[in-house]
């Protein structure tokens, strides 16, 4: 659904408030109209740091010059009773809208510790959430596991492979040793498919693991409001979560795809990680508070695993036939045995590759490939 702050018509709603239940009645020669505006509003990062501030004026100005009626004192004064009947009779808390489709916004390794640490924050704060996203109980547990997680920036090329390789996901049985620590906060270098997932957490609980996804917020915005939510929200805002066990099984098709994508692919040693470099003053803050220095992985694609063999080996269901070109496989799941007795299956990428003859010509193709090894710097994304 596609909301709109309730107060200025912005298109990022930021918090969902509730007040007074308003309804506005227009009466004229020909009978009268009654419009319910409902007590649950929506309001932008911008208007709720006017309501914070305690300047409904300000929220009034805001709407009257978005909505155009600067000029008409009338419009201004009707504007002003509605917003007024809302705010007085205002109940407190507030609750993060967490549908709102924000502007991507760029997120660098050096940054991941204090990401994680304003998002912990805000799980451990008054602030609600929607109840269909998080209970308090397991709010308290991602909080929790957020402080001790390991930190992953996956970076450009990598982020590519594995947003491909999600939209191709077969089913995954959740295992422990498939995660690459007990619990951890994983940042893509841009978001990736169609739902827009910025990163990902997993937290581990008495029975599994909580599995959150999280889409960056603030995008667009500058000065007192983006300030504001930094500090209350962070970086981060949670899009959906699922609870998971030892040997659940989850859909190729599930939100978390993208998440599973990237641990196979590490787990199956197609990545090359390295330790980015962390700001100077926040070494300084973790050691005022006797925190150790906060390491961020940086996860590539392994520079050996660039390039793949070409094969001999005819093509499937015709084995006897003599191939006179060669062409590419495109990349794909295969599902390989592993375990006690390789009772267990656990799908492993196969990176695209040339199957037939080595002295054959290449069919031609208008599909351009490319498995990149590159080593970019982490804080640039080039």
């Amino acid at each position: 659904m596609h909301r709109t702050c309730d107060f200025c018509g912005d298109p990022y709603p930021t918090w969902t408030l509730v007040g007074g239940e308003v309804a506005a009645v227009a009466i004229g020669t020909a009978g009268g109209l009654v419009q319910n505006f409902g007590h649950a509003w929506a309001a932008c990062a911008t208007c709720q740091t006017y309501i914070d501030d305690g300047r409904n004026d300000k929220v009034v100005d805001r709407a009257v010059q978005v909505l155009g009626f600067g000029n008409h004192p009338e419009a201004r004064e009707r504007i002003e009773q509605l917003h007024l009947a809302f705010l007085n009779a205002r109940d407190p808390g507030r609750t993060l809208i967490t549908t709102t489709a924000w502007p991507a916004t760029a997120i660098t390794a050096r940054e991941l510790p204090k990401v994680r640490d304003r998002l912990a924050r805000f799980y451990h704060g008054a602030d609600n959430l929607p109840t269909a996203l998080v209970d308090t109980d397991a709010r308290q547990q991602i909080a929790a596991g957020l402080n001790r997680s390991r930190l992953f920036w996956i970076d450009s090329d990598f982020t590519d492979l594995a947003e491909y390789a999600a939209q191709r996901l077969p089913d995954v049985t959740i295992s422990r040793d498939l995660m690459p620590s007990t619990d951890g906060l994983l940042v893509w270098s841009r978001p990736v498919t169609g739902r827009q997932i910025a990163a990902a957490s997993w937290t581990a609980t008495s029975d599994g693991w909580h599995l959150v996804n999280y889409r960056t917020i603030g995008g667009g915005l500058d000065g007192k409001p983006l300030q504001r939510l930094r500090e209350q929200v962070g970086w981060l805002g949670p899009m959906s979560t699922v609870q998971v066990h030892e040997q659940h099984l989850l859909p190729g098709d599930h939100p978390a795809a993208a998440l599973l994508a990237t641990w196979l692919l590490v787990a199956q040693q197609a990545a090359e990680v390295t330790t980015a470099e962390v700001d100077k003053a926040l070494r300084k803050t973790y050691a005022r508070t006797n925190r150790p220095a906060p390491e961020v992985r940086v996860v590539r694609i392994r520079a050996d695993r660039g390039a793949t063999p070409p094969s001999t080996r005819p093509a499937s269901g015709d084995p006897g036939r003599s191939q006179t070109s060669r062409f590419w496989v495109s990349g794909h799941w295969r599902n390989q045995p592993y375990g006690p007795g390789r009772a267990h299956r656990r799908p492993v990428y196969i990176n695209p590759f040339l199957r037939g003859p080595d002295d054959a010509p290449i069919k031609l193709s208008t599909t351009v490939r490319m498995l990149s090894s590159r080593k970019p710097n982490p804080e640039t994304h080039e």
